[in-house]
């Protein structure tokens, strides 16, 4: 119900968003990439392009990673349509706190039929000392034609996306709130969750922005 919700929230705006002029401001920074066109993102073929994310030292990668549905409460991130379950390792004898940065993709398994998912923020996870921790990890979805997330889904940790446009939104998120936890009731969240779904398909699966309803659209996610 709750992905129903967010997928209406999220088109809502997709709407608004493509109807908008599509005048774009000028800048020596502007990404040169094309929105709709950034391999393993939308319905375009290949992986996601990056840098391999790689574990820090003492912590591992506990079975696979599974879609939805985590045996845990500890949850991190931001996101409803790409939700994994995380067992890590600590090998050390201290806690740790690691960090998934901004920009992780979330490979599915079965590409054919699965979406992928972006850590839109650095996104902290505490890890206890000669421990497993299982923790649930929210991210966005960057195919919006295919499956979101379930428990019969399986999902690795891939690259940090070099994406421009992925980057430049990232930019432009990295002050606001998305996570859960910053927010006092479920419905402001998940309207913010649809504003930021909505922008990360206007780069994957869509068009772009404009300026003028990109600029509402970040305007409506409240600052840190």
């Amino acid at each position: 119900m709750r992905h129903s919700f967010v997928l209406l929230m999220a088109f809502v705006c997709i709407a608004f968003t493509f109807n908008a002029c599509k005048k774009s401001g000028s800048g020596d920074n502007k990404p040169t990439e094309q929105a709709g066109k950034i391999p393993g993102m939308g319905e375009n073929s290949g992986t996601p392009e990056g840098e391999q994310y790689v574990l820090p030292a003492g912590i591992s990668l506990v079975g696979n990673i599974y879609g939805d549905n985590c045996d845990t409460a500890y949850r991190v991130g931001s996101g409803y349509l790409v939700e994994v379950c995380v067992g890590l390792f600590n090998n050390k004898t201290k806690d740790t706190i690691i960090a998934l940065p901004a920009g992780l993709i979330i490979l599915a398994t079965n590409v054919a039929e699965d979406q992928h998912g972006v850590i839109i923020q650095d996104t902290k996870v505490l890890l206890k000392a000669k421990k497993i921790t299982r923790v649930g990890v929210g991210a966005y979805c960057i195919n919006s034609s295919k499956h979101s997330s379930s428990s019969d889904q399986t999902y690795t940790l891939g690259p940090v996306s070099s994406s421009q446009l992925m980057q430049q939104l990232i930019g432009w998120l990295k002050n606001k709130k998305v996570s859960r936890n910053e927010y006092a009731d479920e419905d402001s969240y998940l309207e913010t969750v649809g504003t930021v779904q909505a922008l990360v398909w206007a780069i994957t699966d869509g068009e772009g922005t404009s300026d003028l309803a990109r600029q509402i659209m970040l305007d409506k996610i409240p600052n840190k």
